[in-house]
């Protein structure tokens, strides 16, 4: 889990979306492939994709390929650069970005949702509205749509996308897939009033865990999409978390910390159903592991139903 400055933030992101979009002269962004083959329906409020900025792609690759079987398929998006797209079996799962020639001197690696939106000019409104901060403001990228960054008003920064067609399907998540996604929010009211306004179809529901914590989470059309909780990590600001599904999260932990990775949470039971841990890749981006049975019925949220991405 990293953390940067409010203007190291603003320089970052410039600089990212001058390479990604074609901000800079010479780079095309109809190079960048589509999020996958989408529905015709779009379905606002699904996390429908990942990026990686990562300071050492070169040892990303090779942690997440070891760690769930991950491939990479580089790009051209012209000057010689390239947006690399990550595969699992063959599906398209996420995005990685070289960050280093983006803010030398300064740790940018972290994972990035893409939150699907219906209407980009009234979620941009709402963001304006609410004191959020606007990185990018929307530029088209002709196969994937109205694309922003932004961060919101507690400062989790995010992607949000206008799709073009459509959104990937709902389908259970498998080994080595995005199963879930967080907002850990300092003023989670506040956080949780925020998305239901730039998601208007957002439902709040909730689930009591076992040691009587209220967990809220946001479901569109009875579908869970994403949680919002208390920051449970001392010193972490507001961010965005995404979980992966694997089968032993003590053996992942394992791998992960011989491939370079840290372990900042062991694995422990989630008292809303299976083990999770919080890891570090080797350039310090965060994420989270969680064993799941959707079968068992172990989480009202039944977070596996939607793979809260592709």
């Amino acid at each position: 889990m990293t953390r940067l400055s409010i203007s190291s933030v603003r320089f970052f992101f410039a600089a990212l979306f001058c390479i990604l979009v074609g901000g800079c002269a010479g780079l095309d962004p109809a190079r960048i492939p589509p999020v996958e083959t989408a529905e015709t329906q779009p379905k606002p409020g699904k996390v429908i994709w990942h990026d990686l900025l990562s300071d050492n792609p070169a040892a990303a690759r090779q942690f997440y390929a070891d760690l769930f079987g991950w491939t990479f398929r580089d790009v051209g998006i012209g000057r010689g650069q390239n947006y690399t797209v990550i595969e699992l079996d063959g599906r398209v799962i996420g995005g990685l970005v070289d960050a280093r020639r983006i803010h030398r001197g300064v740790n940018v690696s972290r994972w990035i949702p893409v939150l699907s939106v219906a209407d980009m000019a009234a979620a941009m409104d709402v963001v304006y509205a609410n004191g959020g901060t606007v990185f990018q403001k929307p530029i088209n990228i002709p196969q994937r749509g109205r694309v922003a960054v932004i961060a919101d008003p507690q400062g989790a920064v995010l992607t949000l996308l206008e799709p073009r067609d459509g959104d990937p399907p709902d389908r259970p998540a498998g080994p080595g897939e995005w199963l879930w996604n967080e907002v850990w929010s300092t003023d989670p009211d506040a956080t949780l009033a925020f998305y239901q306004a730039l998601v208007p179809d957002y439902e709040v529901e909730e689930s009591d865990d076992s040691n009587g914590f209220t967990y809220r989470f946001l479901s569109t059309g009875g579908v869970p999409r994403i949680g919002i909780l208390p920051t449970p990590v001392d010193g972490i600001p507001d961010t965005w978390v995404a979980y992966v599904r694997v089968l032993d999260p003590a053996s992942t932990t394992t791998a992960a910390e011989k491939l370079g990775g840290e372990i900042l949470l062991p694995v422990r039971e989630n008292p809303l159903g299976g083990e999770t841990a919080i890891l570090n890749d080797p350039a310090g981006a965060g994420f989270l592991i969680q064993s799941w049975e959707p079968a068992t019925g172990n989480s009202a949220a039944e977070p596996l139903n939607t793979n809260g991405a592709q």
